[in-house]
This record gives structure tokens, sequence and C-alpha cells, in this order.
């Protein structure tokens, strides 16, 4: 497998070890210079070596040893694009960055190959297990200029859950701070903790589905942008996602997997589903250089959830006016 990459403008006349390093770090330094002297890495055709200079737009090529990834899907939907901007929807089963196994196919790479746009920065994140819409600045200017503020751009971001049981009617507002426990099993599981970061959320039960097992379908409003917030937020009110493997069942199917087992067929119908059934499926956008703010909606749904969700409607009123 080999990895091609263009030297930036602002890594110009710099050593290609030092950006190699900065820009691509599923490898370490120590890392990378192995891969240097071993000849694994080439600029405009020659091999290069620890004492390589790039200029802009010099063509690098990585060699990549006994290359292999998990399949995960590669599609998307494109919502909107413009000179600065695109809004896509990612499907759920893809890391938006790279993981400890995948650095080829993650979404922020699919999205940089599908338009030929190498400086495309996602401005936002999404889990890997949820699917959803997400916004991307198409060069390193755009994505700086607004990423502090980028509540002034993304106005307001709904999503649909299916939880277990009957979710209360009407809106549900739930200001839970939340935080790590080092001391949990799993370390990077949100908790509610007092003095926690602050975090607000409002849920409204869109529909109550019919089958064996009362399941209820509900819009989520992220009002802040906490780590796992919809669904530690659920948990804690006593309604975890369908699917969701850290936040349902004590998070015994995330430690099995993370201890390097395998999820069985019997495992995913205790889950209820092969991904948590949460997918961002509205935003509010207001760019720079428009009047009034714009609604876009997206309900590619994975094939579990579509198939649940069927006719659910969608069009009614979000949970939270402005």
């Amino acid at each position: 497998m080999f990895f091609e990459s263009e030297v930036r403008p602002e890594q110009n006349g710099r050593l290609l070890l030092d950006s190699l390093s900065e820009r691509f770090t599923y490898h370490s330094r120590e890392e990378w210079t192995d891969r240097l002297s071993r000849g694994l890495v080439s600029i405009n055709g020659k091999t290069a070596d620890l004492e390589t200079v790039g200029h802009r737009g010099d063509k690098v090529v990585y060699h990549v040893e006994n290359y292999s990834e998990p399949e995960v899907p590669t599609h998307y939907e494109t919502l909107f694009e413009d000179d600065e901007f695109l809004l896509v929807a990612k499907p759920a089963g893809v890391p938006v960055h790279h993981t400890g196994r995948i650095f080829y196919n993650t979404f922020a790479a699919i999205i940089r190959r599908g338009f030929d746009c190498e400086t495309a920065t996602p401005m936002h994140r999404l889990d890997r297990d949820t699917g959803g819409i997400m916004l991307f600045a198409k060069s390193a200017d755009t994505a700086s200029r607004f990423q502090k503020h980028l509540d002034r751009i993304l106005l307001r971001k709904f999503y649909i859950a299916v939880v277990p049981g009957v979710f209360p009617d009407g809106e549900v507002r739930c200001d839970m701070p939340l935080a790590e426990n080092p001391e949990a099993p799993v370390r990077i599981k949100m908790f509610h903790t007092p003095g926690g970061k602050p975090c607000s959320t409002v849920f409204k039960r869109l529909a109550v589905l019919d089958g064996d097992v009362p399941r209820s379908v509900v819009e989520c409003e992220l009002l802040t942008g906490r780590k796992h917030q919809i669904r530690a937020h659920l948990s804690e009110l006593g309604f975890p996602i369908v699917g969701d493997r850290l936040y349902s069942f004590d998070g015994k199917y995330y430690q099995k997997m993370s201890g390097g087992g395998t999820l069985s067929k019997e495992d995913f119908a205790v889950l209820g589903a092969h991904h948590q059934m949460l997918y961002a499926y509205k935003v509010e956008v207001l760019l720079p250089y428009w009047d009034s703010p714009r609604t876009f909606t997206d309900l590619h749904f994975p094939d579990e959830m579509a198939e649940l969700l069927k006719g659910v409607d969608f069009t009614t009123v979000s949970c939270r006016q402005p």
C-alpha cells in the first residue's frame, strides 16, 4: 500500500522528517525516523532520507509495509458544497480520525480523496458508531478562522436516538455535568459527576415503536458539545441507546471487544443492533456570507435503524425553539 501527499506551503524548506512527524501522527517521530532510514519514503520519485528537505508541492509517497485495515463503510451523502465548506453525511461504523488500526479509511481521509481536497478539515466529530451530518472546512485557513467560534455558524444540531422503553412525553431537558471516572473499569466512559463539565441536552419523544419490546424514538438537541454527551445523558436518565456497547449493560460488550474478543450473534441480539442507534440527522447553519440560517436534513439511517423507523414522521417541530 502506498500513501501519497504533497508538501504544504507552511512546510516549505523544512526537513521532511519534521513535517511527516507533525502532520501524520499515526506514527511517532521515532517511527518516521525508522521508515525514512529504511527507504520507505520517496519525494518526487527519489528515495528520501533523514536529511531530505521538502518544498511546497513536492509529491511524497510512503510505502506502508504489511498494510491491512478492517473494512469500514466508505460511502457518504453530499448535502452542500461551496468554496469554503462541505456538509456531508457520514455512515455509521467509520471513525472520523485515525485509530490504532485505521488511518487510510478514516472519514476525514475519505472526504479528502472524494473531493480531491487534501486540506478538508472536520469542524467537529462524531463517534465511530454514530452516523450523520458533519461540517468540513475546505482549507486550513477557513478551519482556523471558525473552529473556536463554531457555534456562530453551526447554530443547532439535532440527533435521532432509539432507546428501550417508553421515554417520557413532552420536552425533557438534562443538565447533568459529566466527567470521566479514573476508577471505572472503562476510563473513557462519562458519568454524572458534580463538578464535571457543564452539559445540556434537550430531548423530545417522537414515537413509541410497536414490537415485542417497546422502544422510543427520541429527538436530541445538543446545547453543549461534550464527549459522549447524548449517550451519557440518556444512560443516566435510564434510557441507554439501543446498540450502545459502552453505555448499555454496564459496558460489558465494549469491554469484551476492547479485550480482543468479538461479539457474537447472541451479543448483538441483546444489544439490539450492530451499531448504536444514534444519528445526527439535522443541522441549522448560518455561514458568514448568508442572509439567514438554512436547515439541512439527512435520513440515510443505518439499515437496522432505517427498518425500525419506517413510518416515523420527522417533519414535526424540533424540540427547542430558538
